[in-house]
């Protein structure tokens, strides 16, 4: 690509965006256009904080939007795995999310359950549905994360963005379930 064919900026037709800046819900007119090799590719310049988003002739954006929402309580390990699932899937690393969510899973059982660090997978899950922190139907979602996690890292298959969004919605709601309504309750 040709940078010097950027037009300057410009009113163009407008868009609505989660800006993977600063998470804001946008709407623009302004930013930058690019012709070339008849291809039309735009960048946005985001109202709240002022930062470009590039977006493709497909409407693919980069970055993307951060998915998932901040979860309160979270132990440090735990809400660094969570952060770095939500920012696999914002720059479409679909694969480390999918295998982040179940080392995620491992520090759980390991944060809440008494699991000890060094057992297998299976013997994370046995610990934290004995502790009751598998909700009804969690079992379905922790052995598809297992199997998910499984075929990326064993076989030579690559997560796909629905698999990882999937994933993120459980973990996210797993982590609110066990550390932000437990703590909400205590509060009351």
């Amino acid at each position: 690509m040709n940078w010097n064919n950027w037009e300057r900026l410009e009113s163009l037709s407008s868009k609505e965006y989660t800006c993977g800046y600063c998470g804001k819900e946008v709407g623009t007119t302004h930013g930058y256009h690019h012709n070339g090799s008849g291809q039309l590719t735009k960048i946005y310049i985001c109202t709240n904080c002022g930062s470009p988003t590039y977006f493709s002739q497909e409407g693919n954006q980069h970055p993307g939007s951060l998915l998932g929402r901040n979860i309160e309580n979270l132990p440090p390990d735990i809400s660094e795995i969570y952060r770095e699932i939500r920012e696999s899937i914002k720059v479409a690393n679909y694969t480390s999310a999918q295998l982040l969510g179940r080392k995620l899973i491992m520090h759980l059982a390991v944060s809440v359950a008494n699991a000890k660090e060094g057992e297998t997978f299976v013997q994370y899950v046995e610990h934290l549905k004995s502790a009751g922190y598998i909700p009804p139907n969690g079992e379905t979602w922790i052995n598809y994360v297992k199997k998910l996690g499984n075929e990326k890292n064993h076989e030579i298959k690559i997560g796909t963005v629905n698999e990882a969004k999937s994933i993120l919605k459980f973990i996210e709601v797993l982590l609110i379930f066990i550390y932000e309504f437990g703590e909400k309750i205590k509060e009351e």
